[in-house]
């Protein structure tokens, strides 16, 4: 259940292998009905209705001080000290820096991966040239052996698992024990109840954090990393004075210590979600997991669906490793969700 199973020889049209990119949906479905609806990603459809930044947020570099105070508005957000945050230009960037940075920090004799999971971590770490390890959701999880860093999405995506405190607690202990590292990746967290951001500071203990997803607001490309860990210092090093551009600053920063919004947002995607998951229900797919930004079904007519949708304008996110899961994001308005629902109904062309 890895990246490597989405490179093999299967019944499907070949696509990307992350969720989005509209213009590939166009080219191989050139009749569907537009606007095309992209159901494929976990980010939030109703964005945060940020104040414009004024013209100058283009014109000039960052001021470290508007870098300093996107770094207090997240500490603020995920609730640890300003001092273990690292802030860059979208969390994929610093996923792909960490397994270099890190093997220049310290010994790193592999790399285990709780799976089936996003696959940027499983792509950055084999490009590193560390030895992989995959591990089931679900599966007892041994003890790790010295130098070693465990990887765990948590909720994960696409399945939605979950992970307690004292889980995580336990297990940032045991990798601290054995010179190893702990990164949870956070990207789904923000509407949850639990955050292993509490753990913090932990010598062992890595968290990320996603910005674009929560706020709706991927293109901005903003992404956390929490620790105190001496790798974030080596990172925002190479990443040079100004890893935030000047609107990035500002929009993160107002954004971040918005904390009513986003308790209203819970409650609106929390309602969005009922509707959608009866929608697929009542189309006879089966529920498997998610979180408030997507949700994950399975069905035997997946690919039937997938091509369904596809002609009717609507991009759903769908796996090779497992050909009977569909994931879908939420839809951001009625058009789209009658839409669907006429496309899950109608019989197959």
């Amino acid at each position: 259940m890895t990246a490597k199973h989405e490179e093999r020889h299967h019944s499907m049209t070949p696509w990307p292998a992350h969720g989005g990119q509209l213009s590939t949906l166009a080219r191989h479905f050139p009749q569907a009905p537009t606007p095309l609806i992209d159901l494929s990603t976990g980010i939030n459809p109703f964005a945060y209705p940020f104040t414009p930044p004024g013209a100058d947020a283009l014109s000039r570099l960052p001021d470290p001080a508007e870098e300093e105070a996107l770094r207090f508005a997240a500490s603020q957000a995920y609730g640890v000290s300003p001092d273990h945050v690292l802030a860059g230009p979208g969390t994929q960037m610093l996923i792909g820096l960490l397994p270099i940075l890190l093997s220049r920090q310290q010994r790193v004799e592999g790399v285990r991966i709780l799976t089936p999971t996003y696959s940027g971590h499983e792509t950055a770490w084999a490009a590193a040239g560390v030895p992989i390890t995959f591990i089931p959701h679900g599966a007892s999880l041994p003890m790790p052996g010295r130098n070693i860093v465990t990887i765990i999405c948590a909720p994960n995506n696409p399945t939605g698992h979950v992970l307690s405190a004292g889980e995580i607690a336990s297990l940032a202990e045991s990798h601290g024990h054995a010179d190893g590292v702990l990164v949870i990746d956070e990207a789904f967290a923000d509407f949850q109840p639990v955050s292993a951001a509490s753990l913090l500071p932990h010598r062992a203990l890595i968290v990320c954090r996603s910005f674009g997803k929560t706020y709706g607001l991927a293109g901005v490309r903003l992404g956390f990393l929490l620790g105190t860990h001496p790798v974030l210092h080596a990172m925002r090093e190479v990443m040079g004075p100004w890893a935030v551009n000047t609107a990035g600053c500002q929009i993160g920063r107002e954004a971040l210590l918005d904390t009513a919004w986003r308790d209203s947002m819970s409650l609106r995607l929390a309602h969005q979600t009922q509707i959608l998951r009866h929608i697929l229900h009542d189309a006879g797919l089966s529920f498997v997991g998610g979180t408030l930004l997507f949700s994950l079904w399975r069905t035997a007519h997946a690919q039937e669906i997938w091509e369904r949708l596809a002609q009717a304008g609507i991009l759903v996110r769908r796996f090779a490793w497992d050909e009977t899961l569909l994931r879908f994001g939420l839809p951001a308005d009625e058009g789209a969700l009658t839409r669907l629902t006429k496309a899950l109904t109608s019989p197959a062309s």
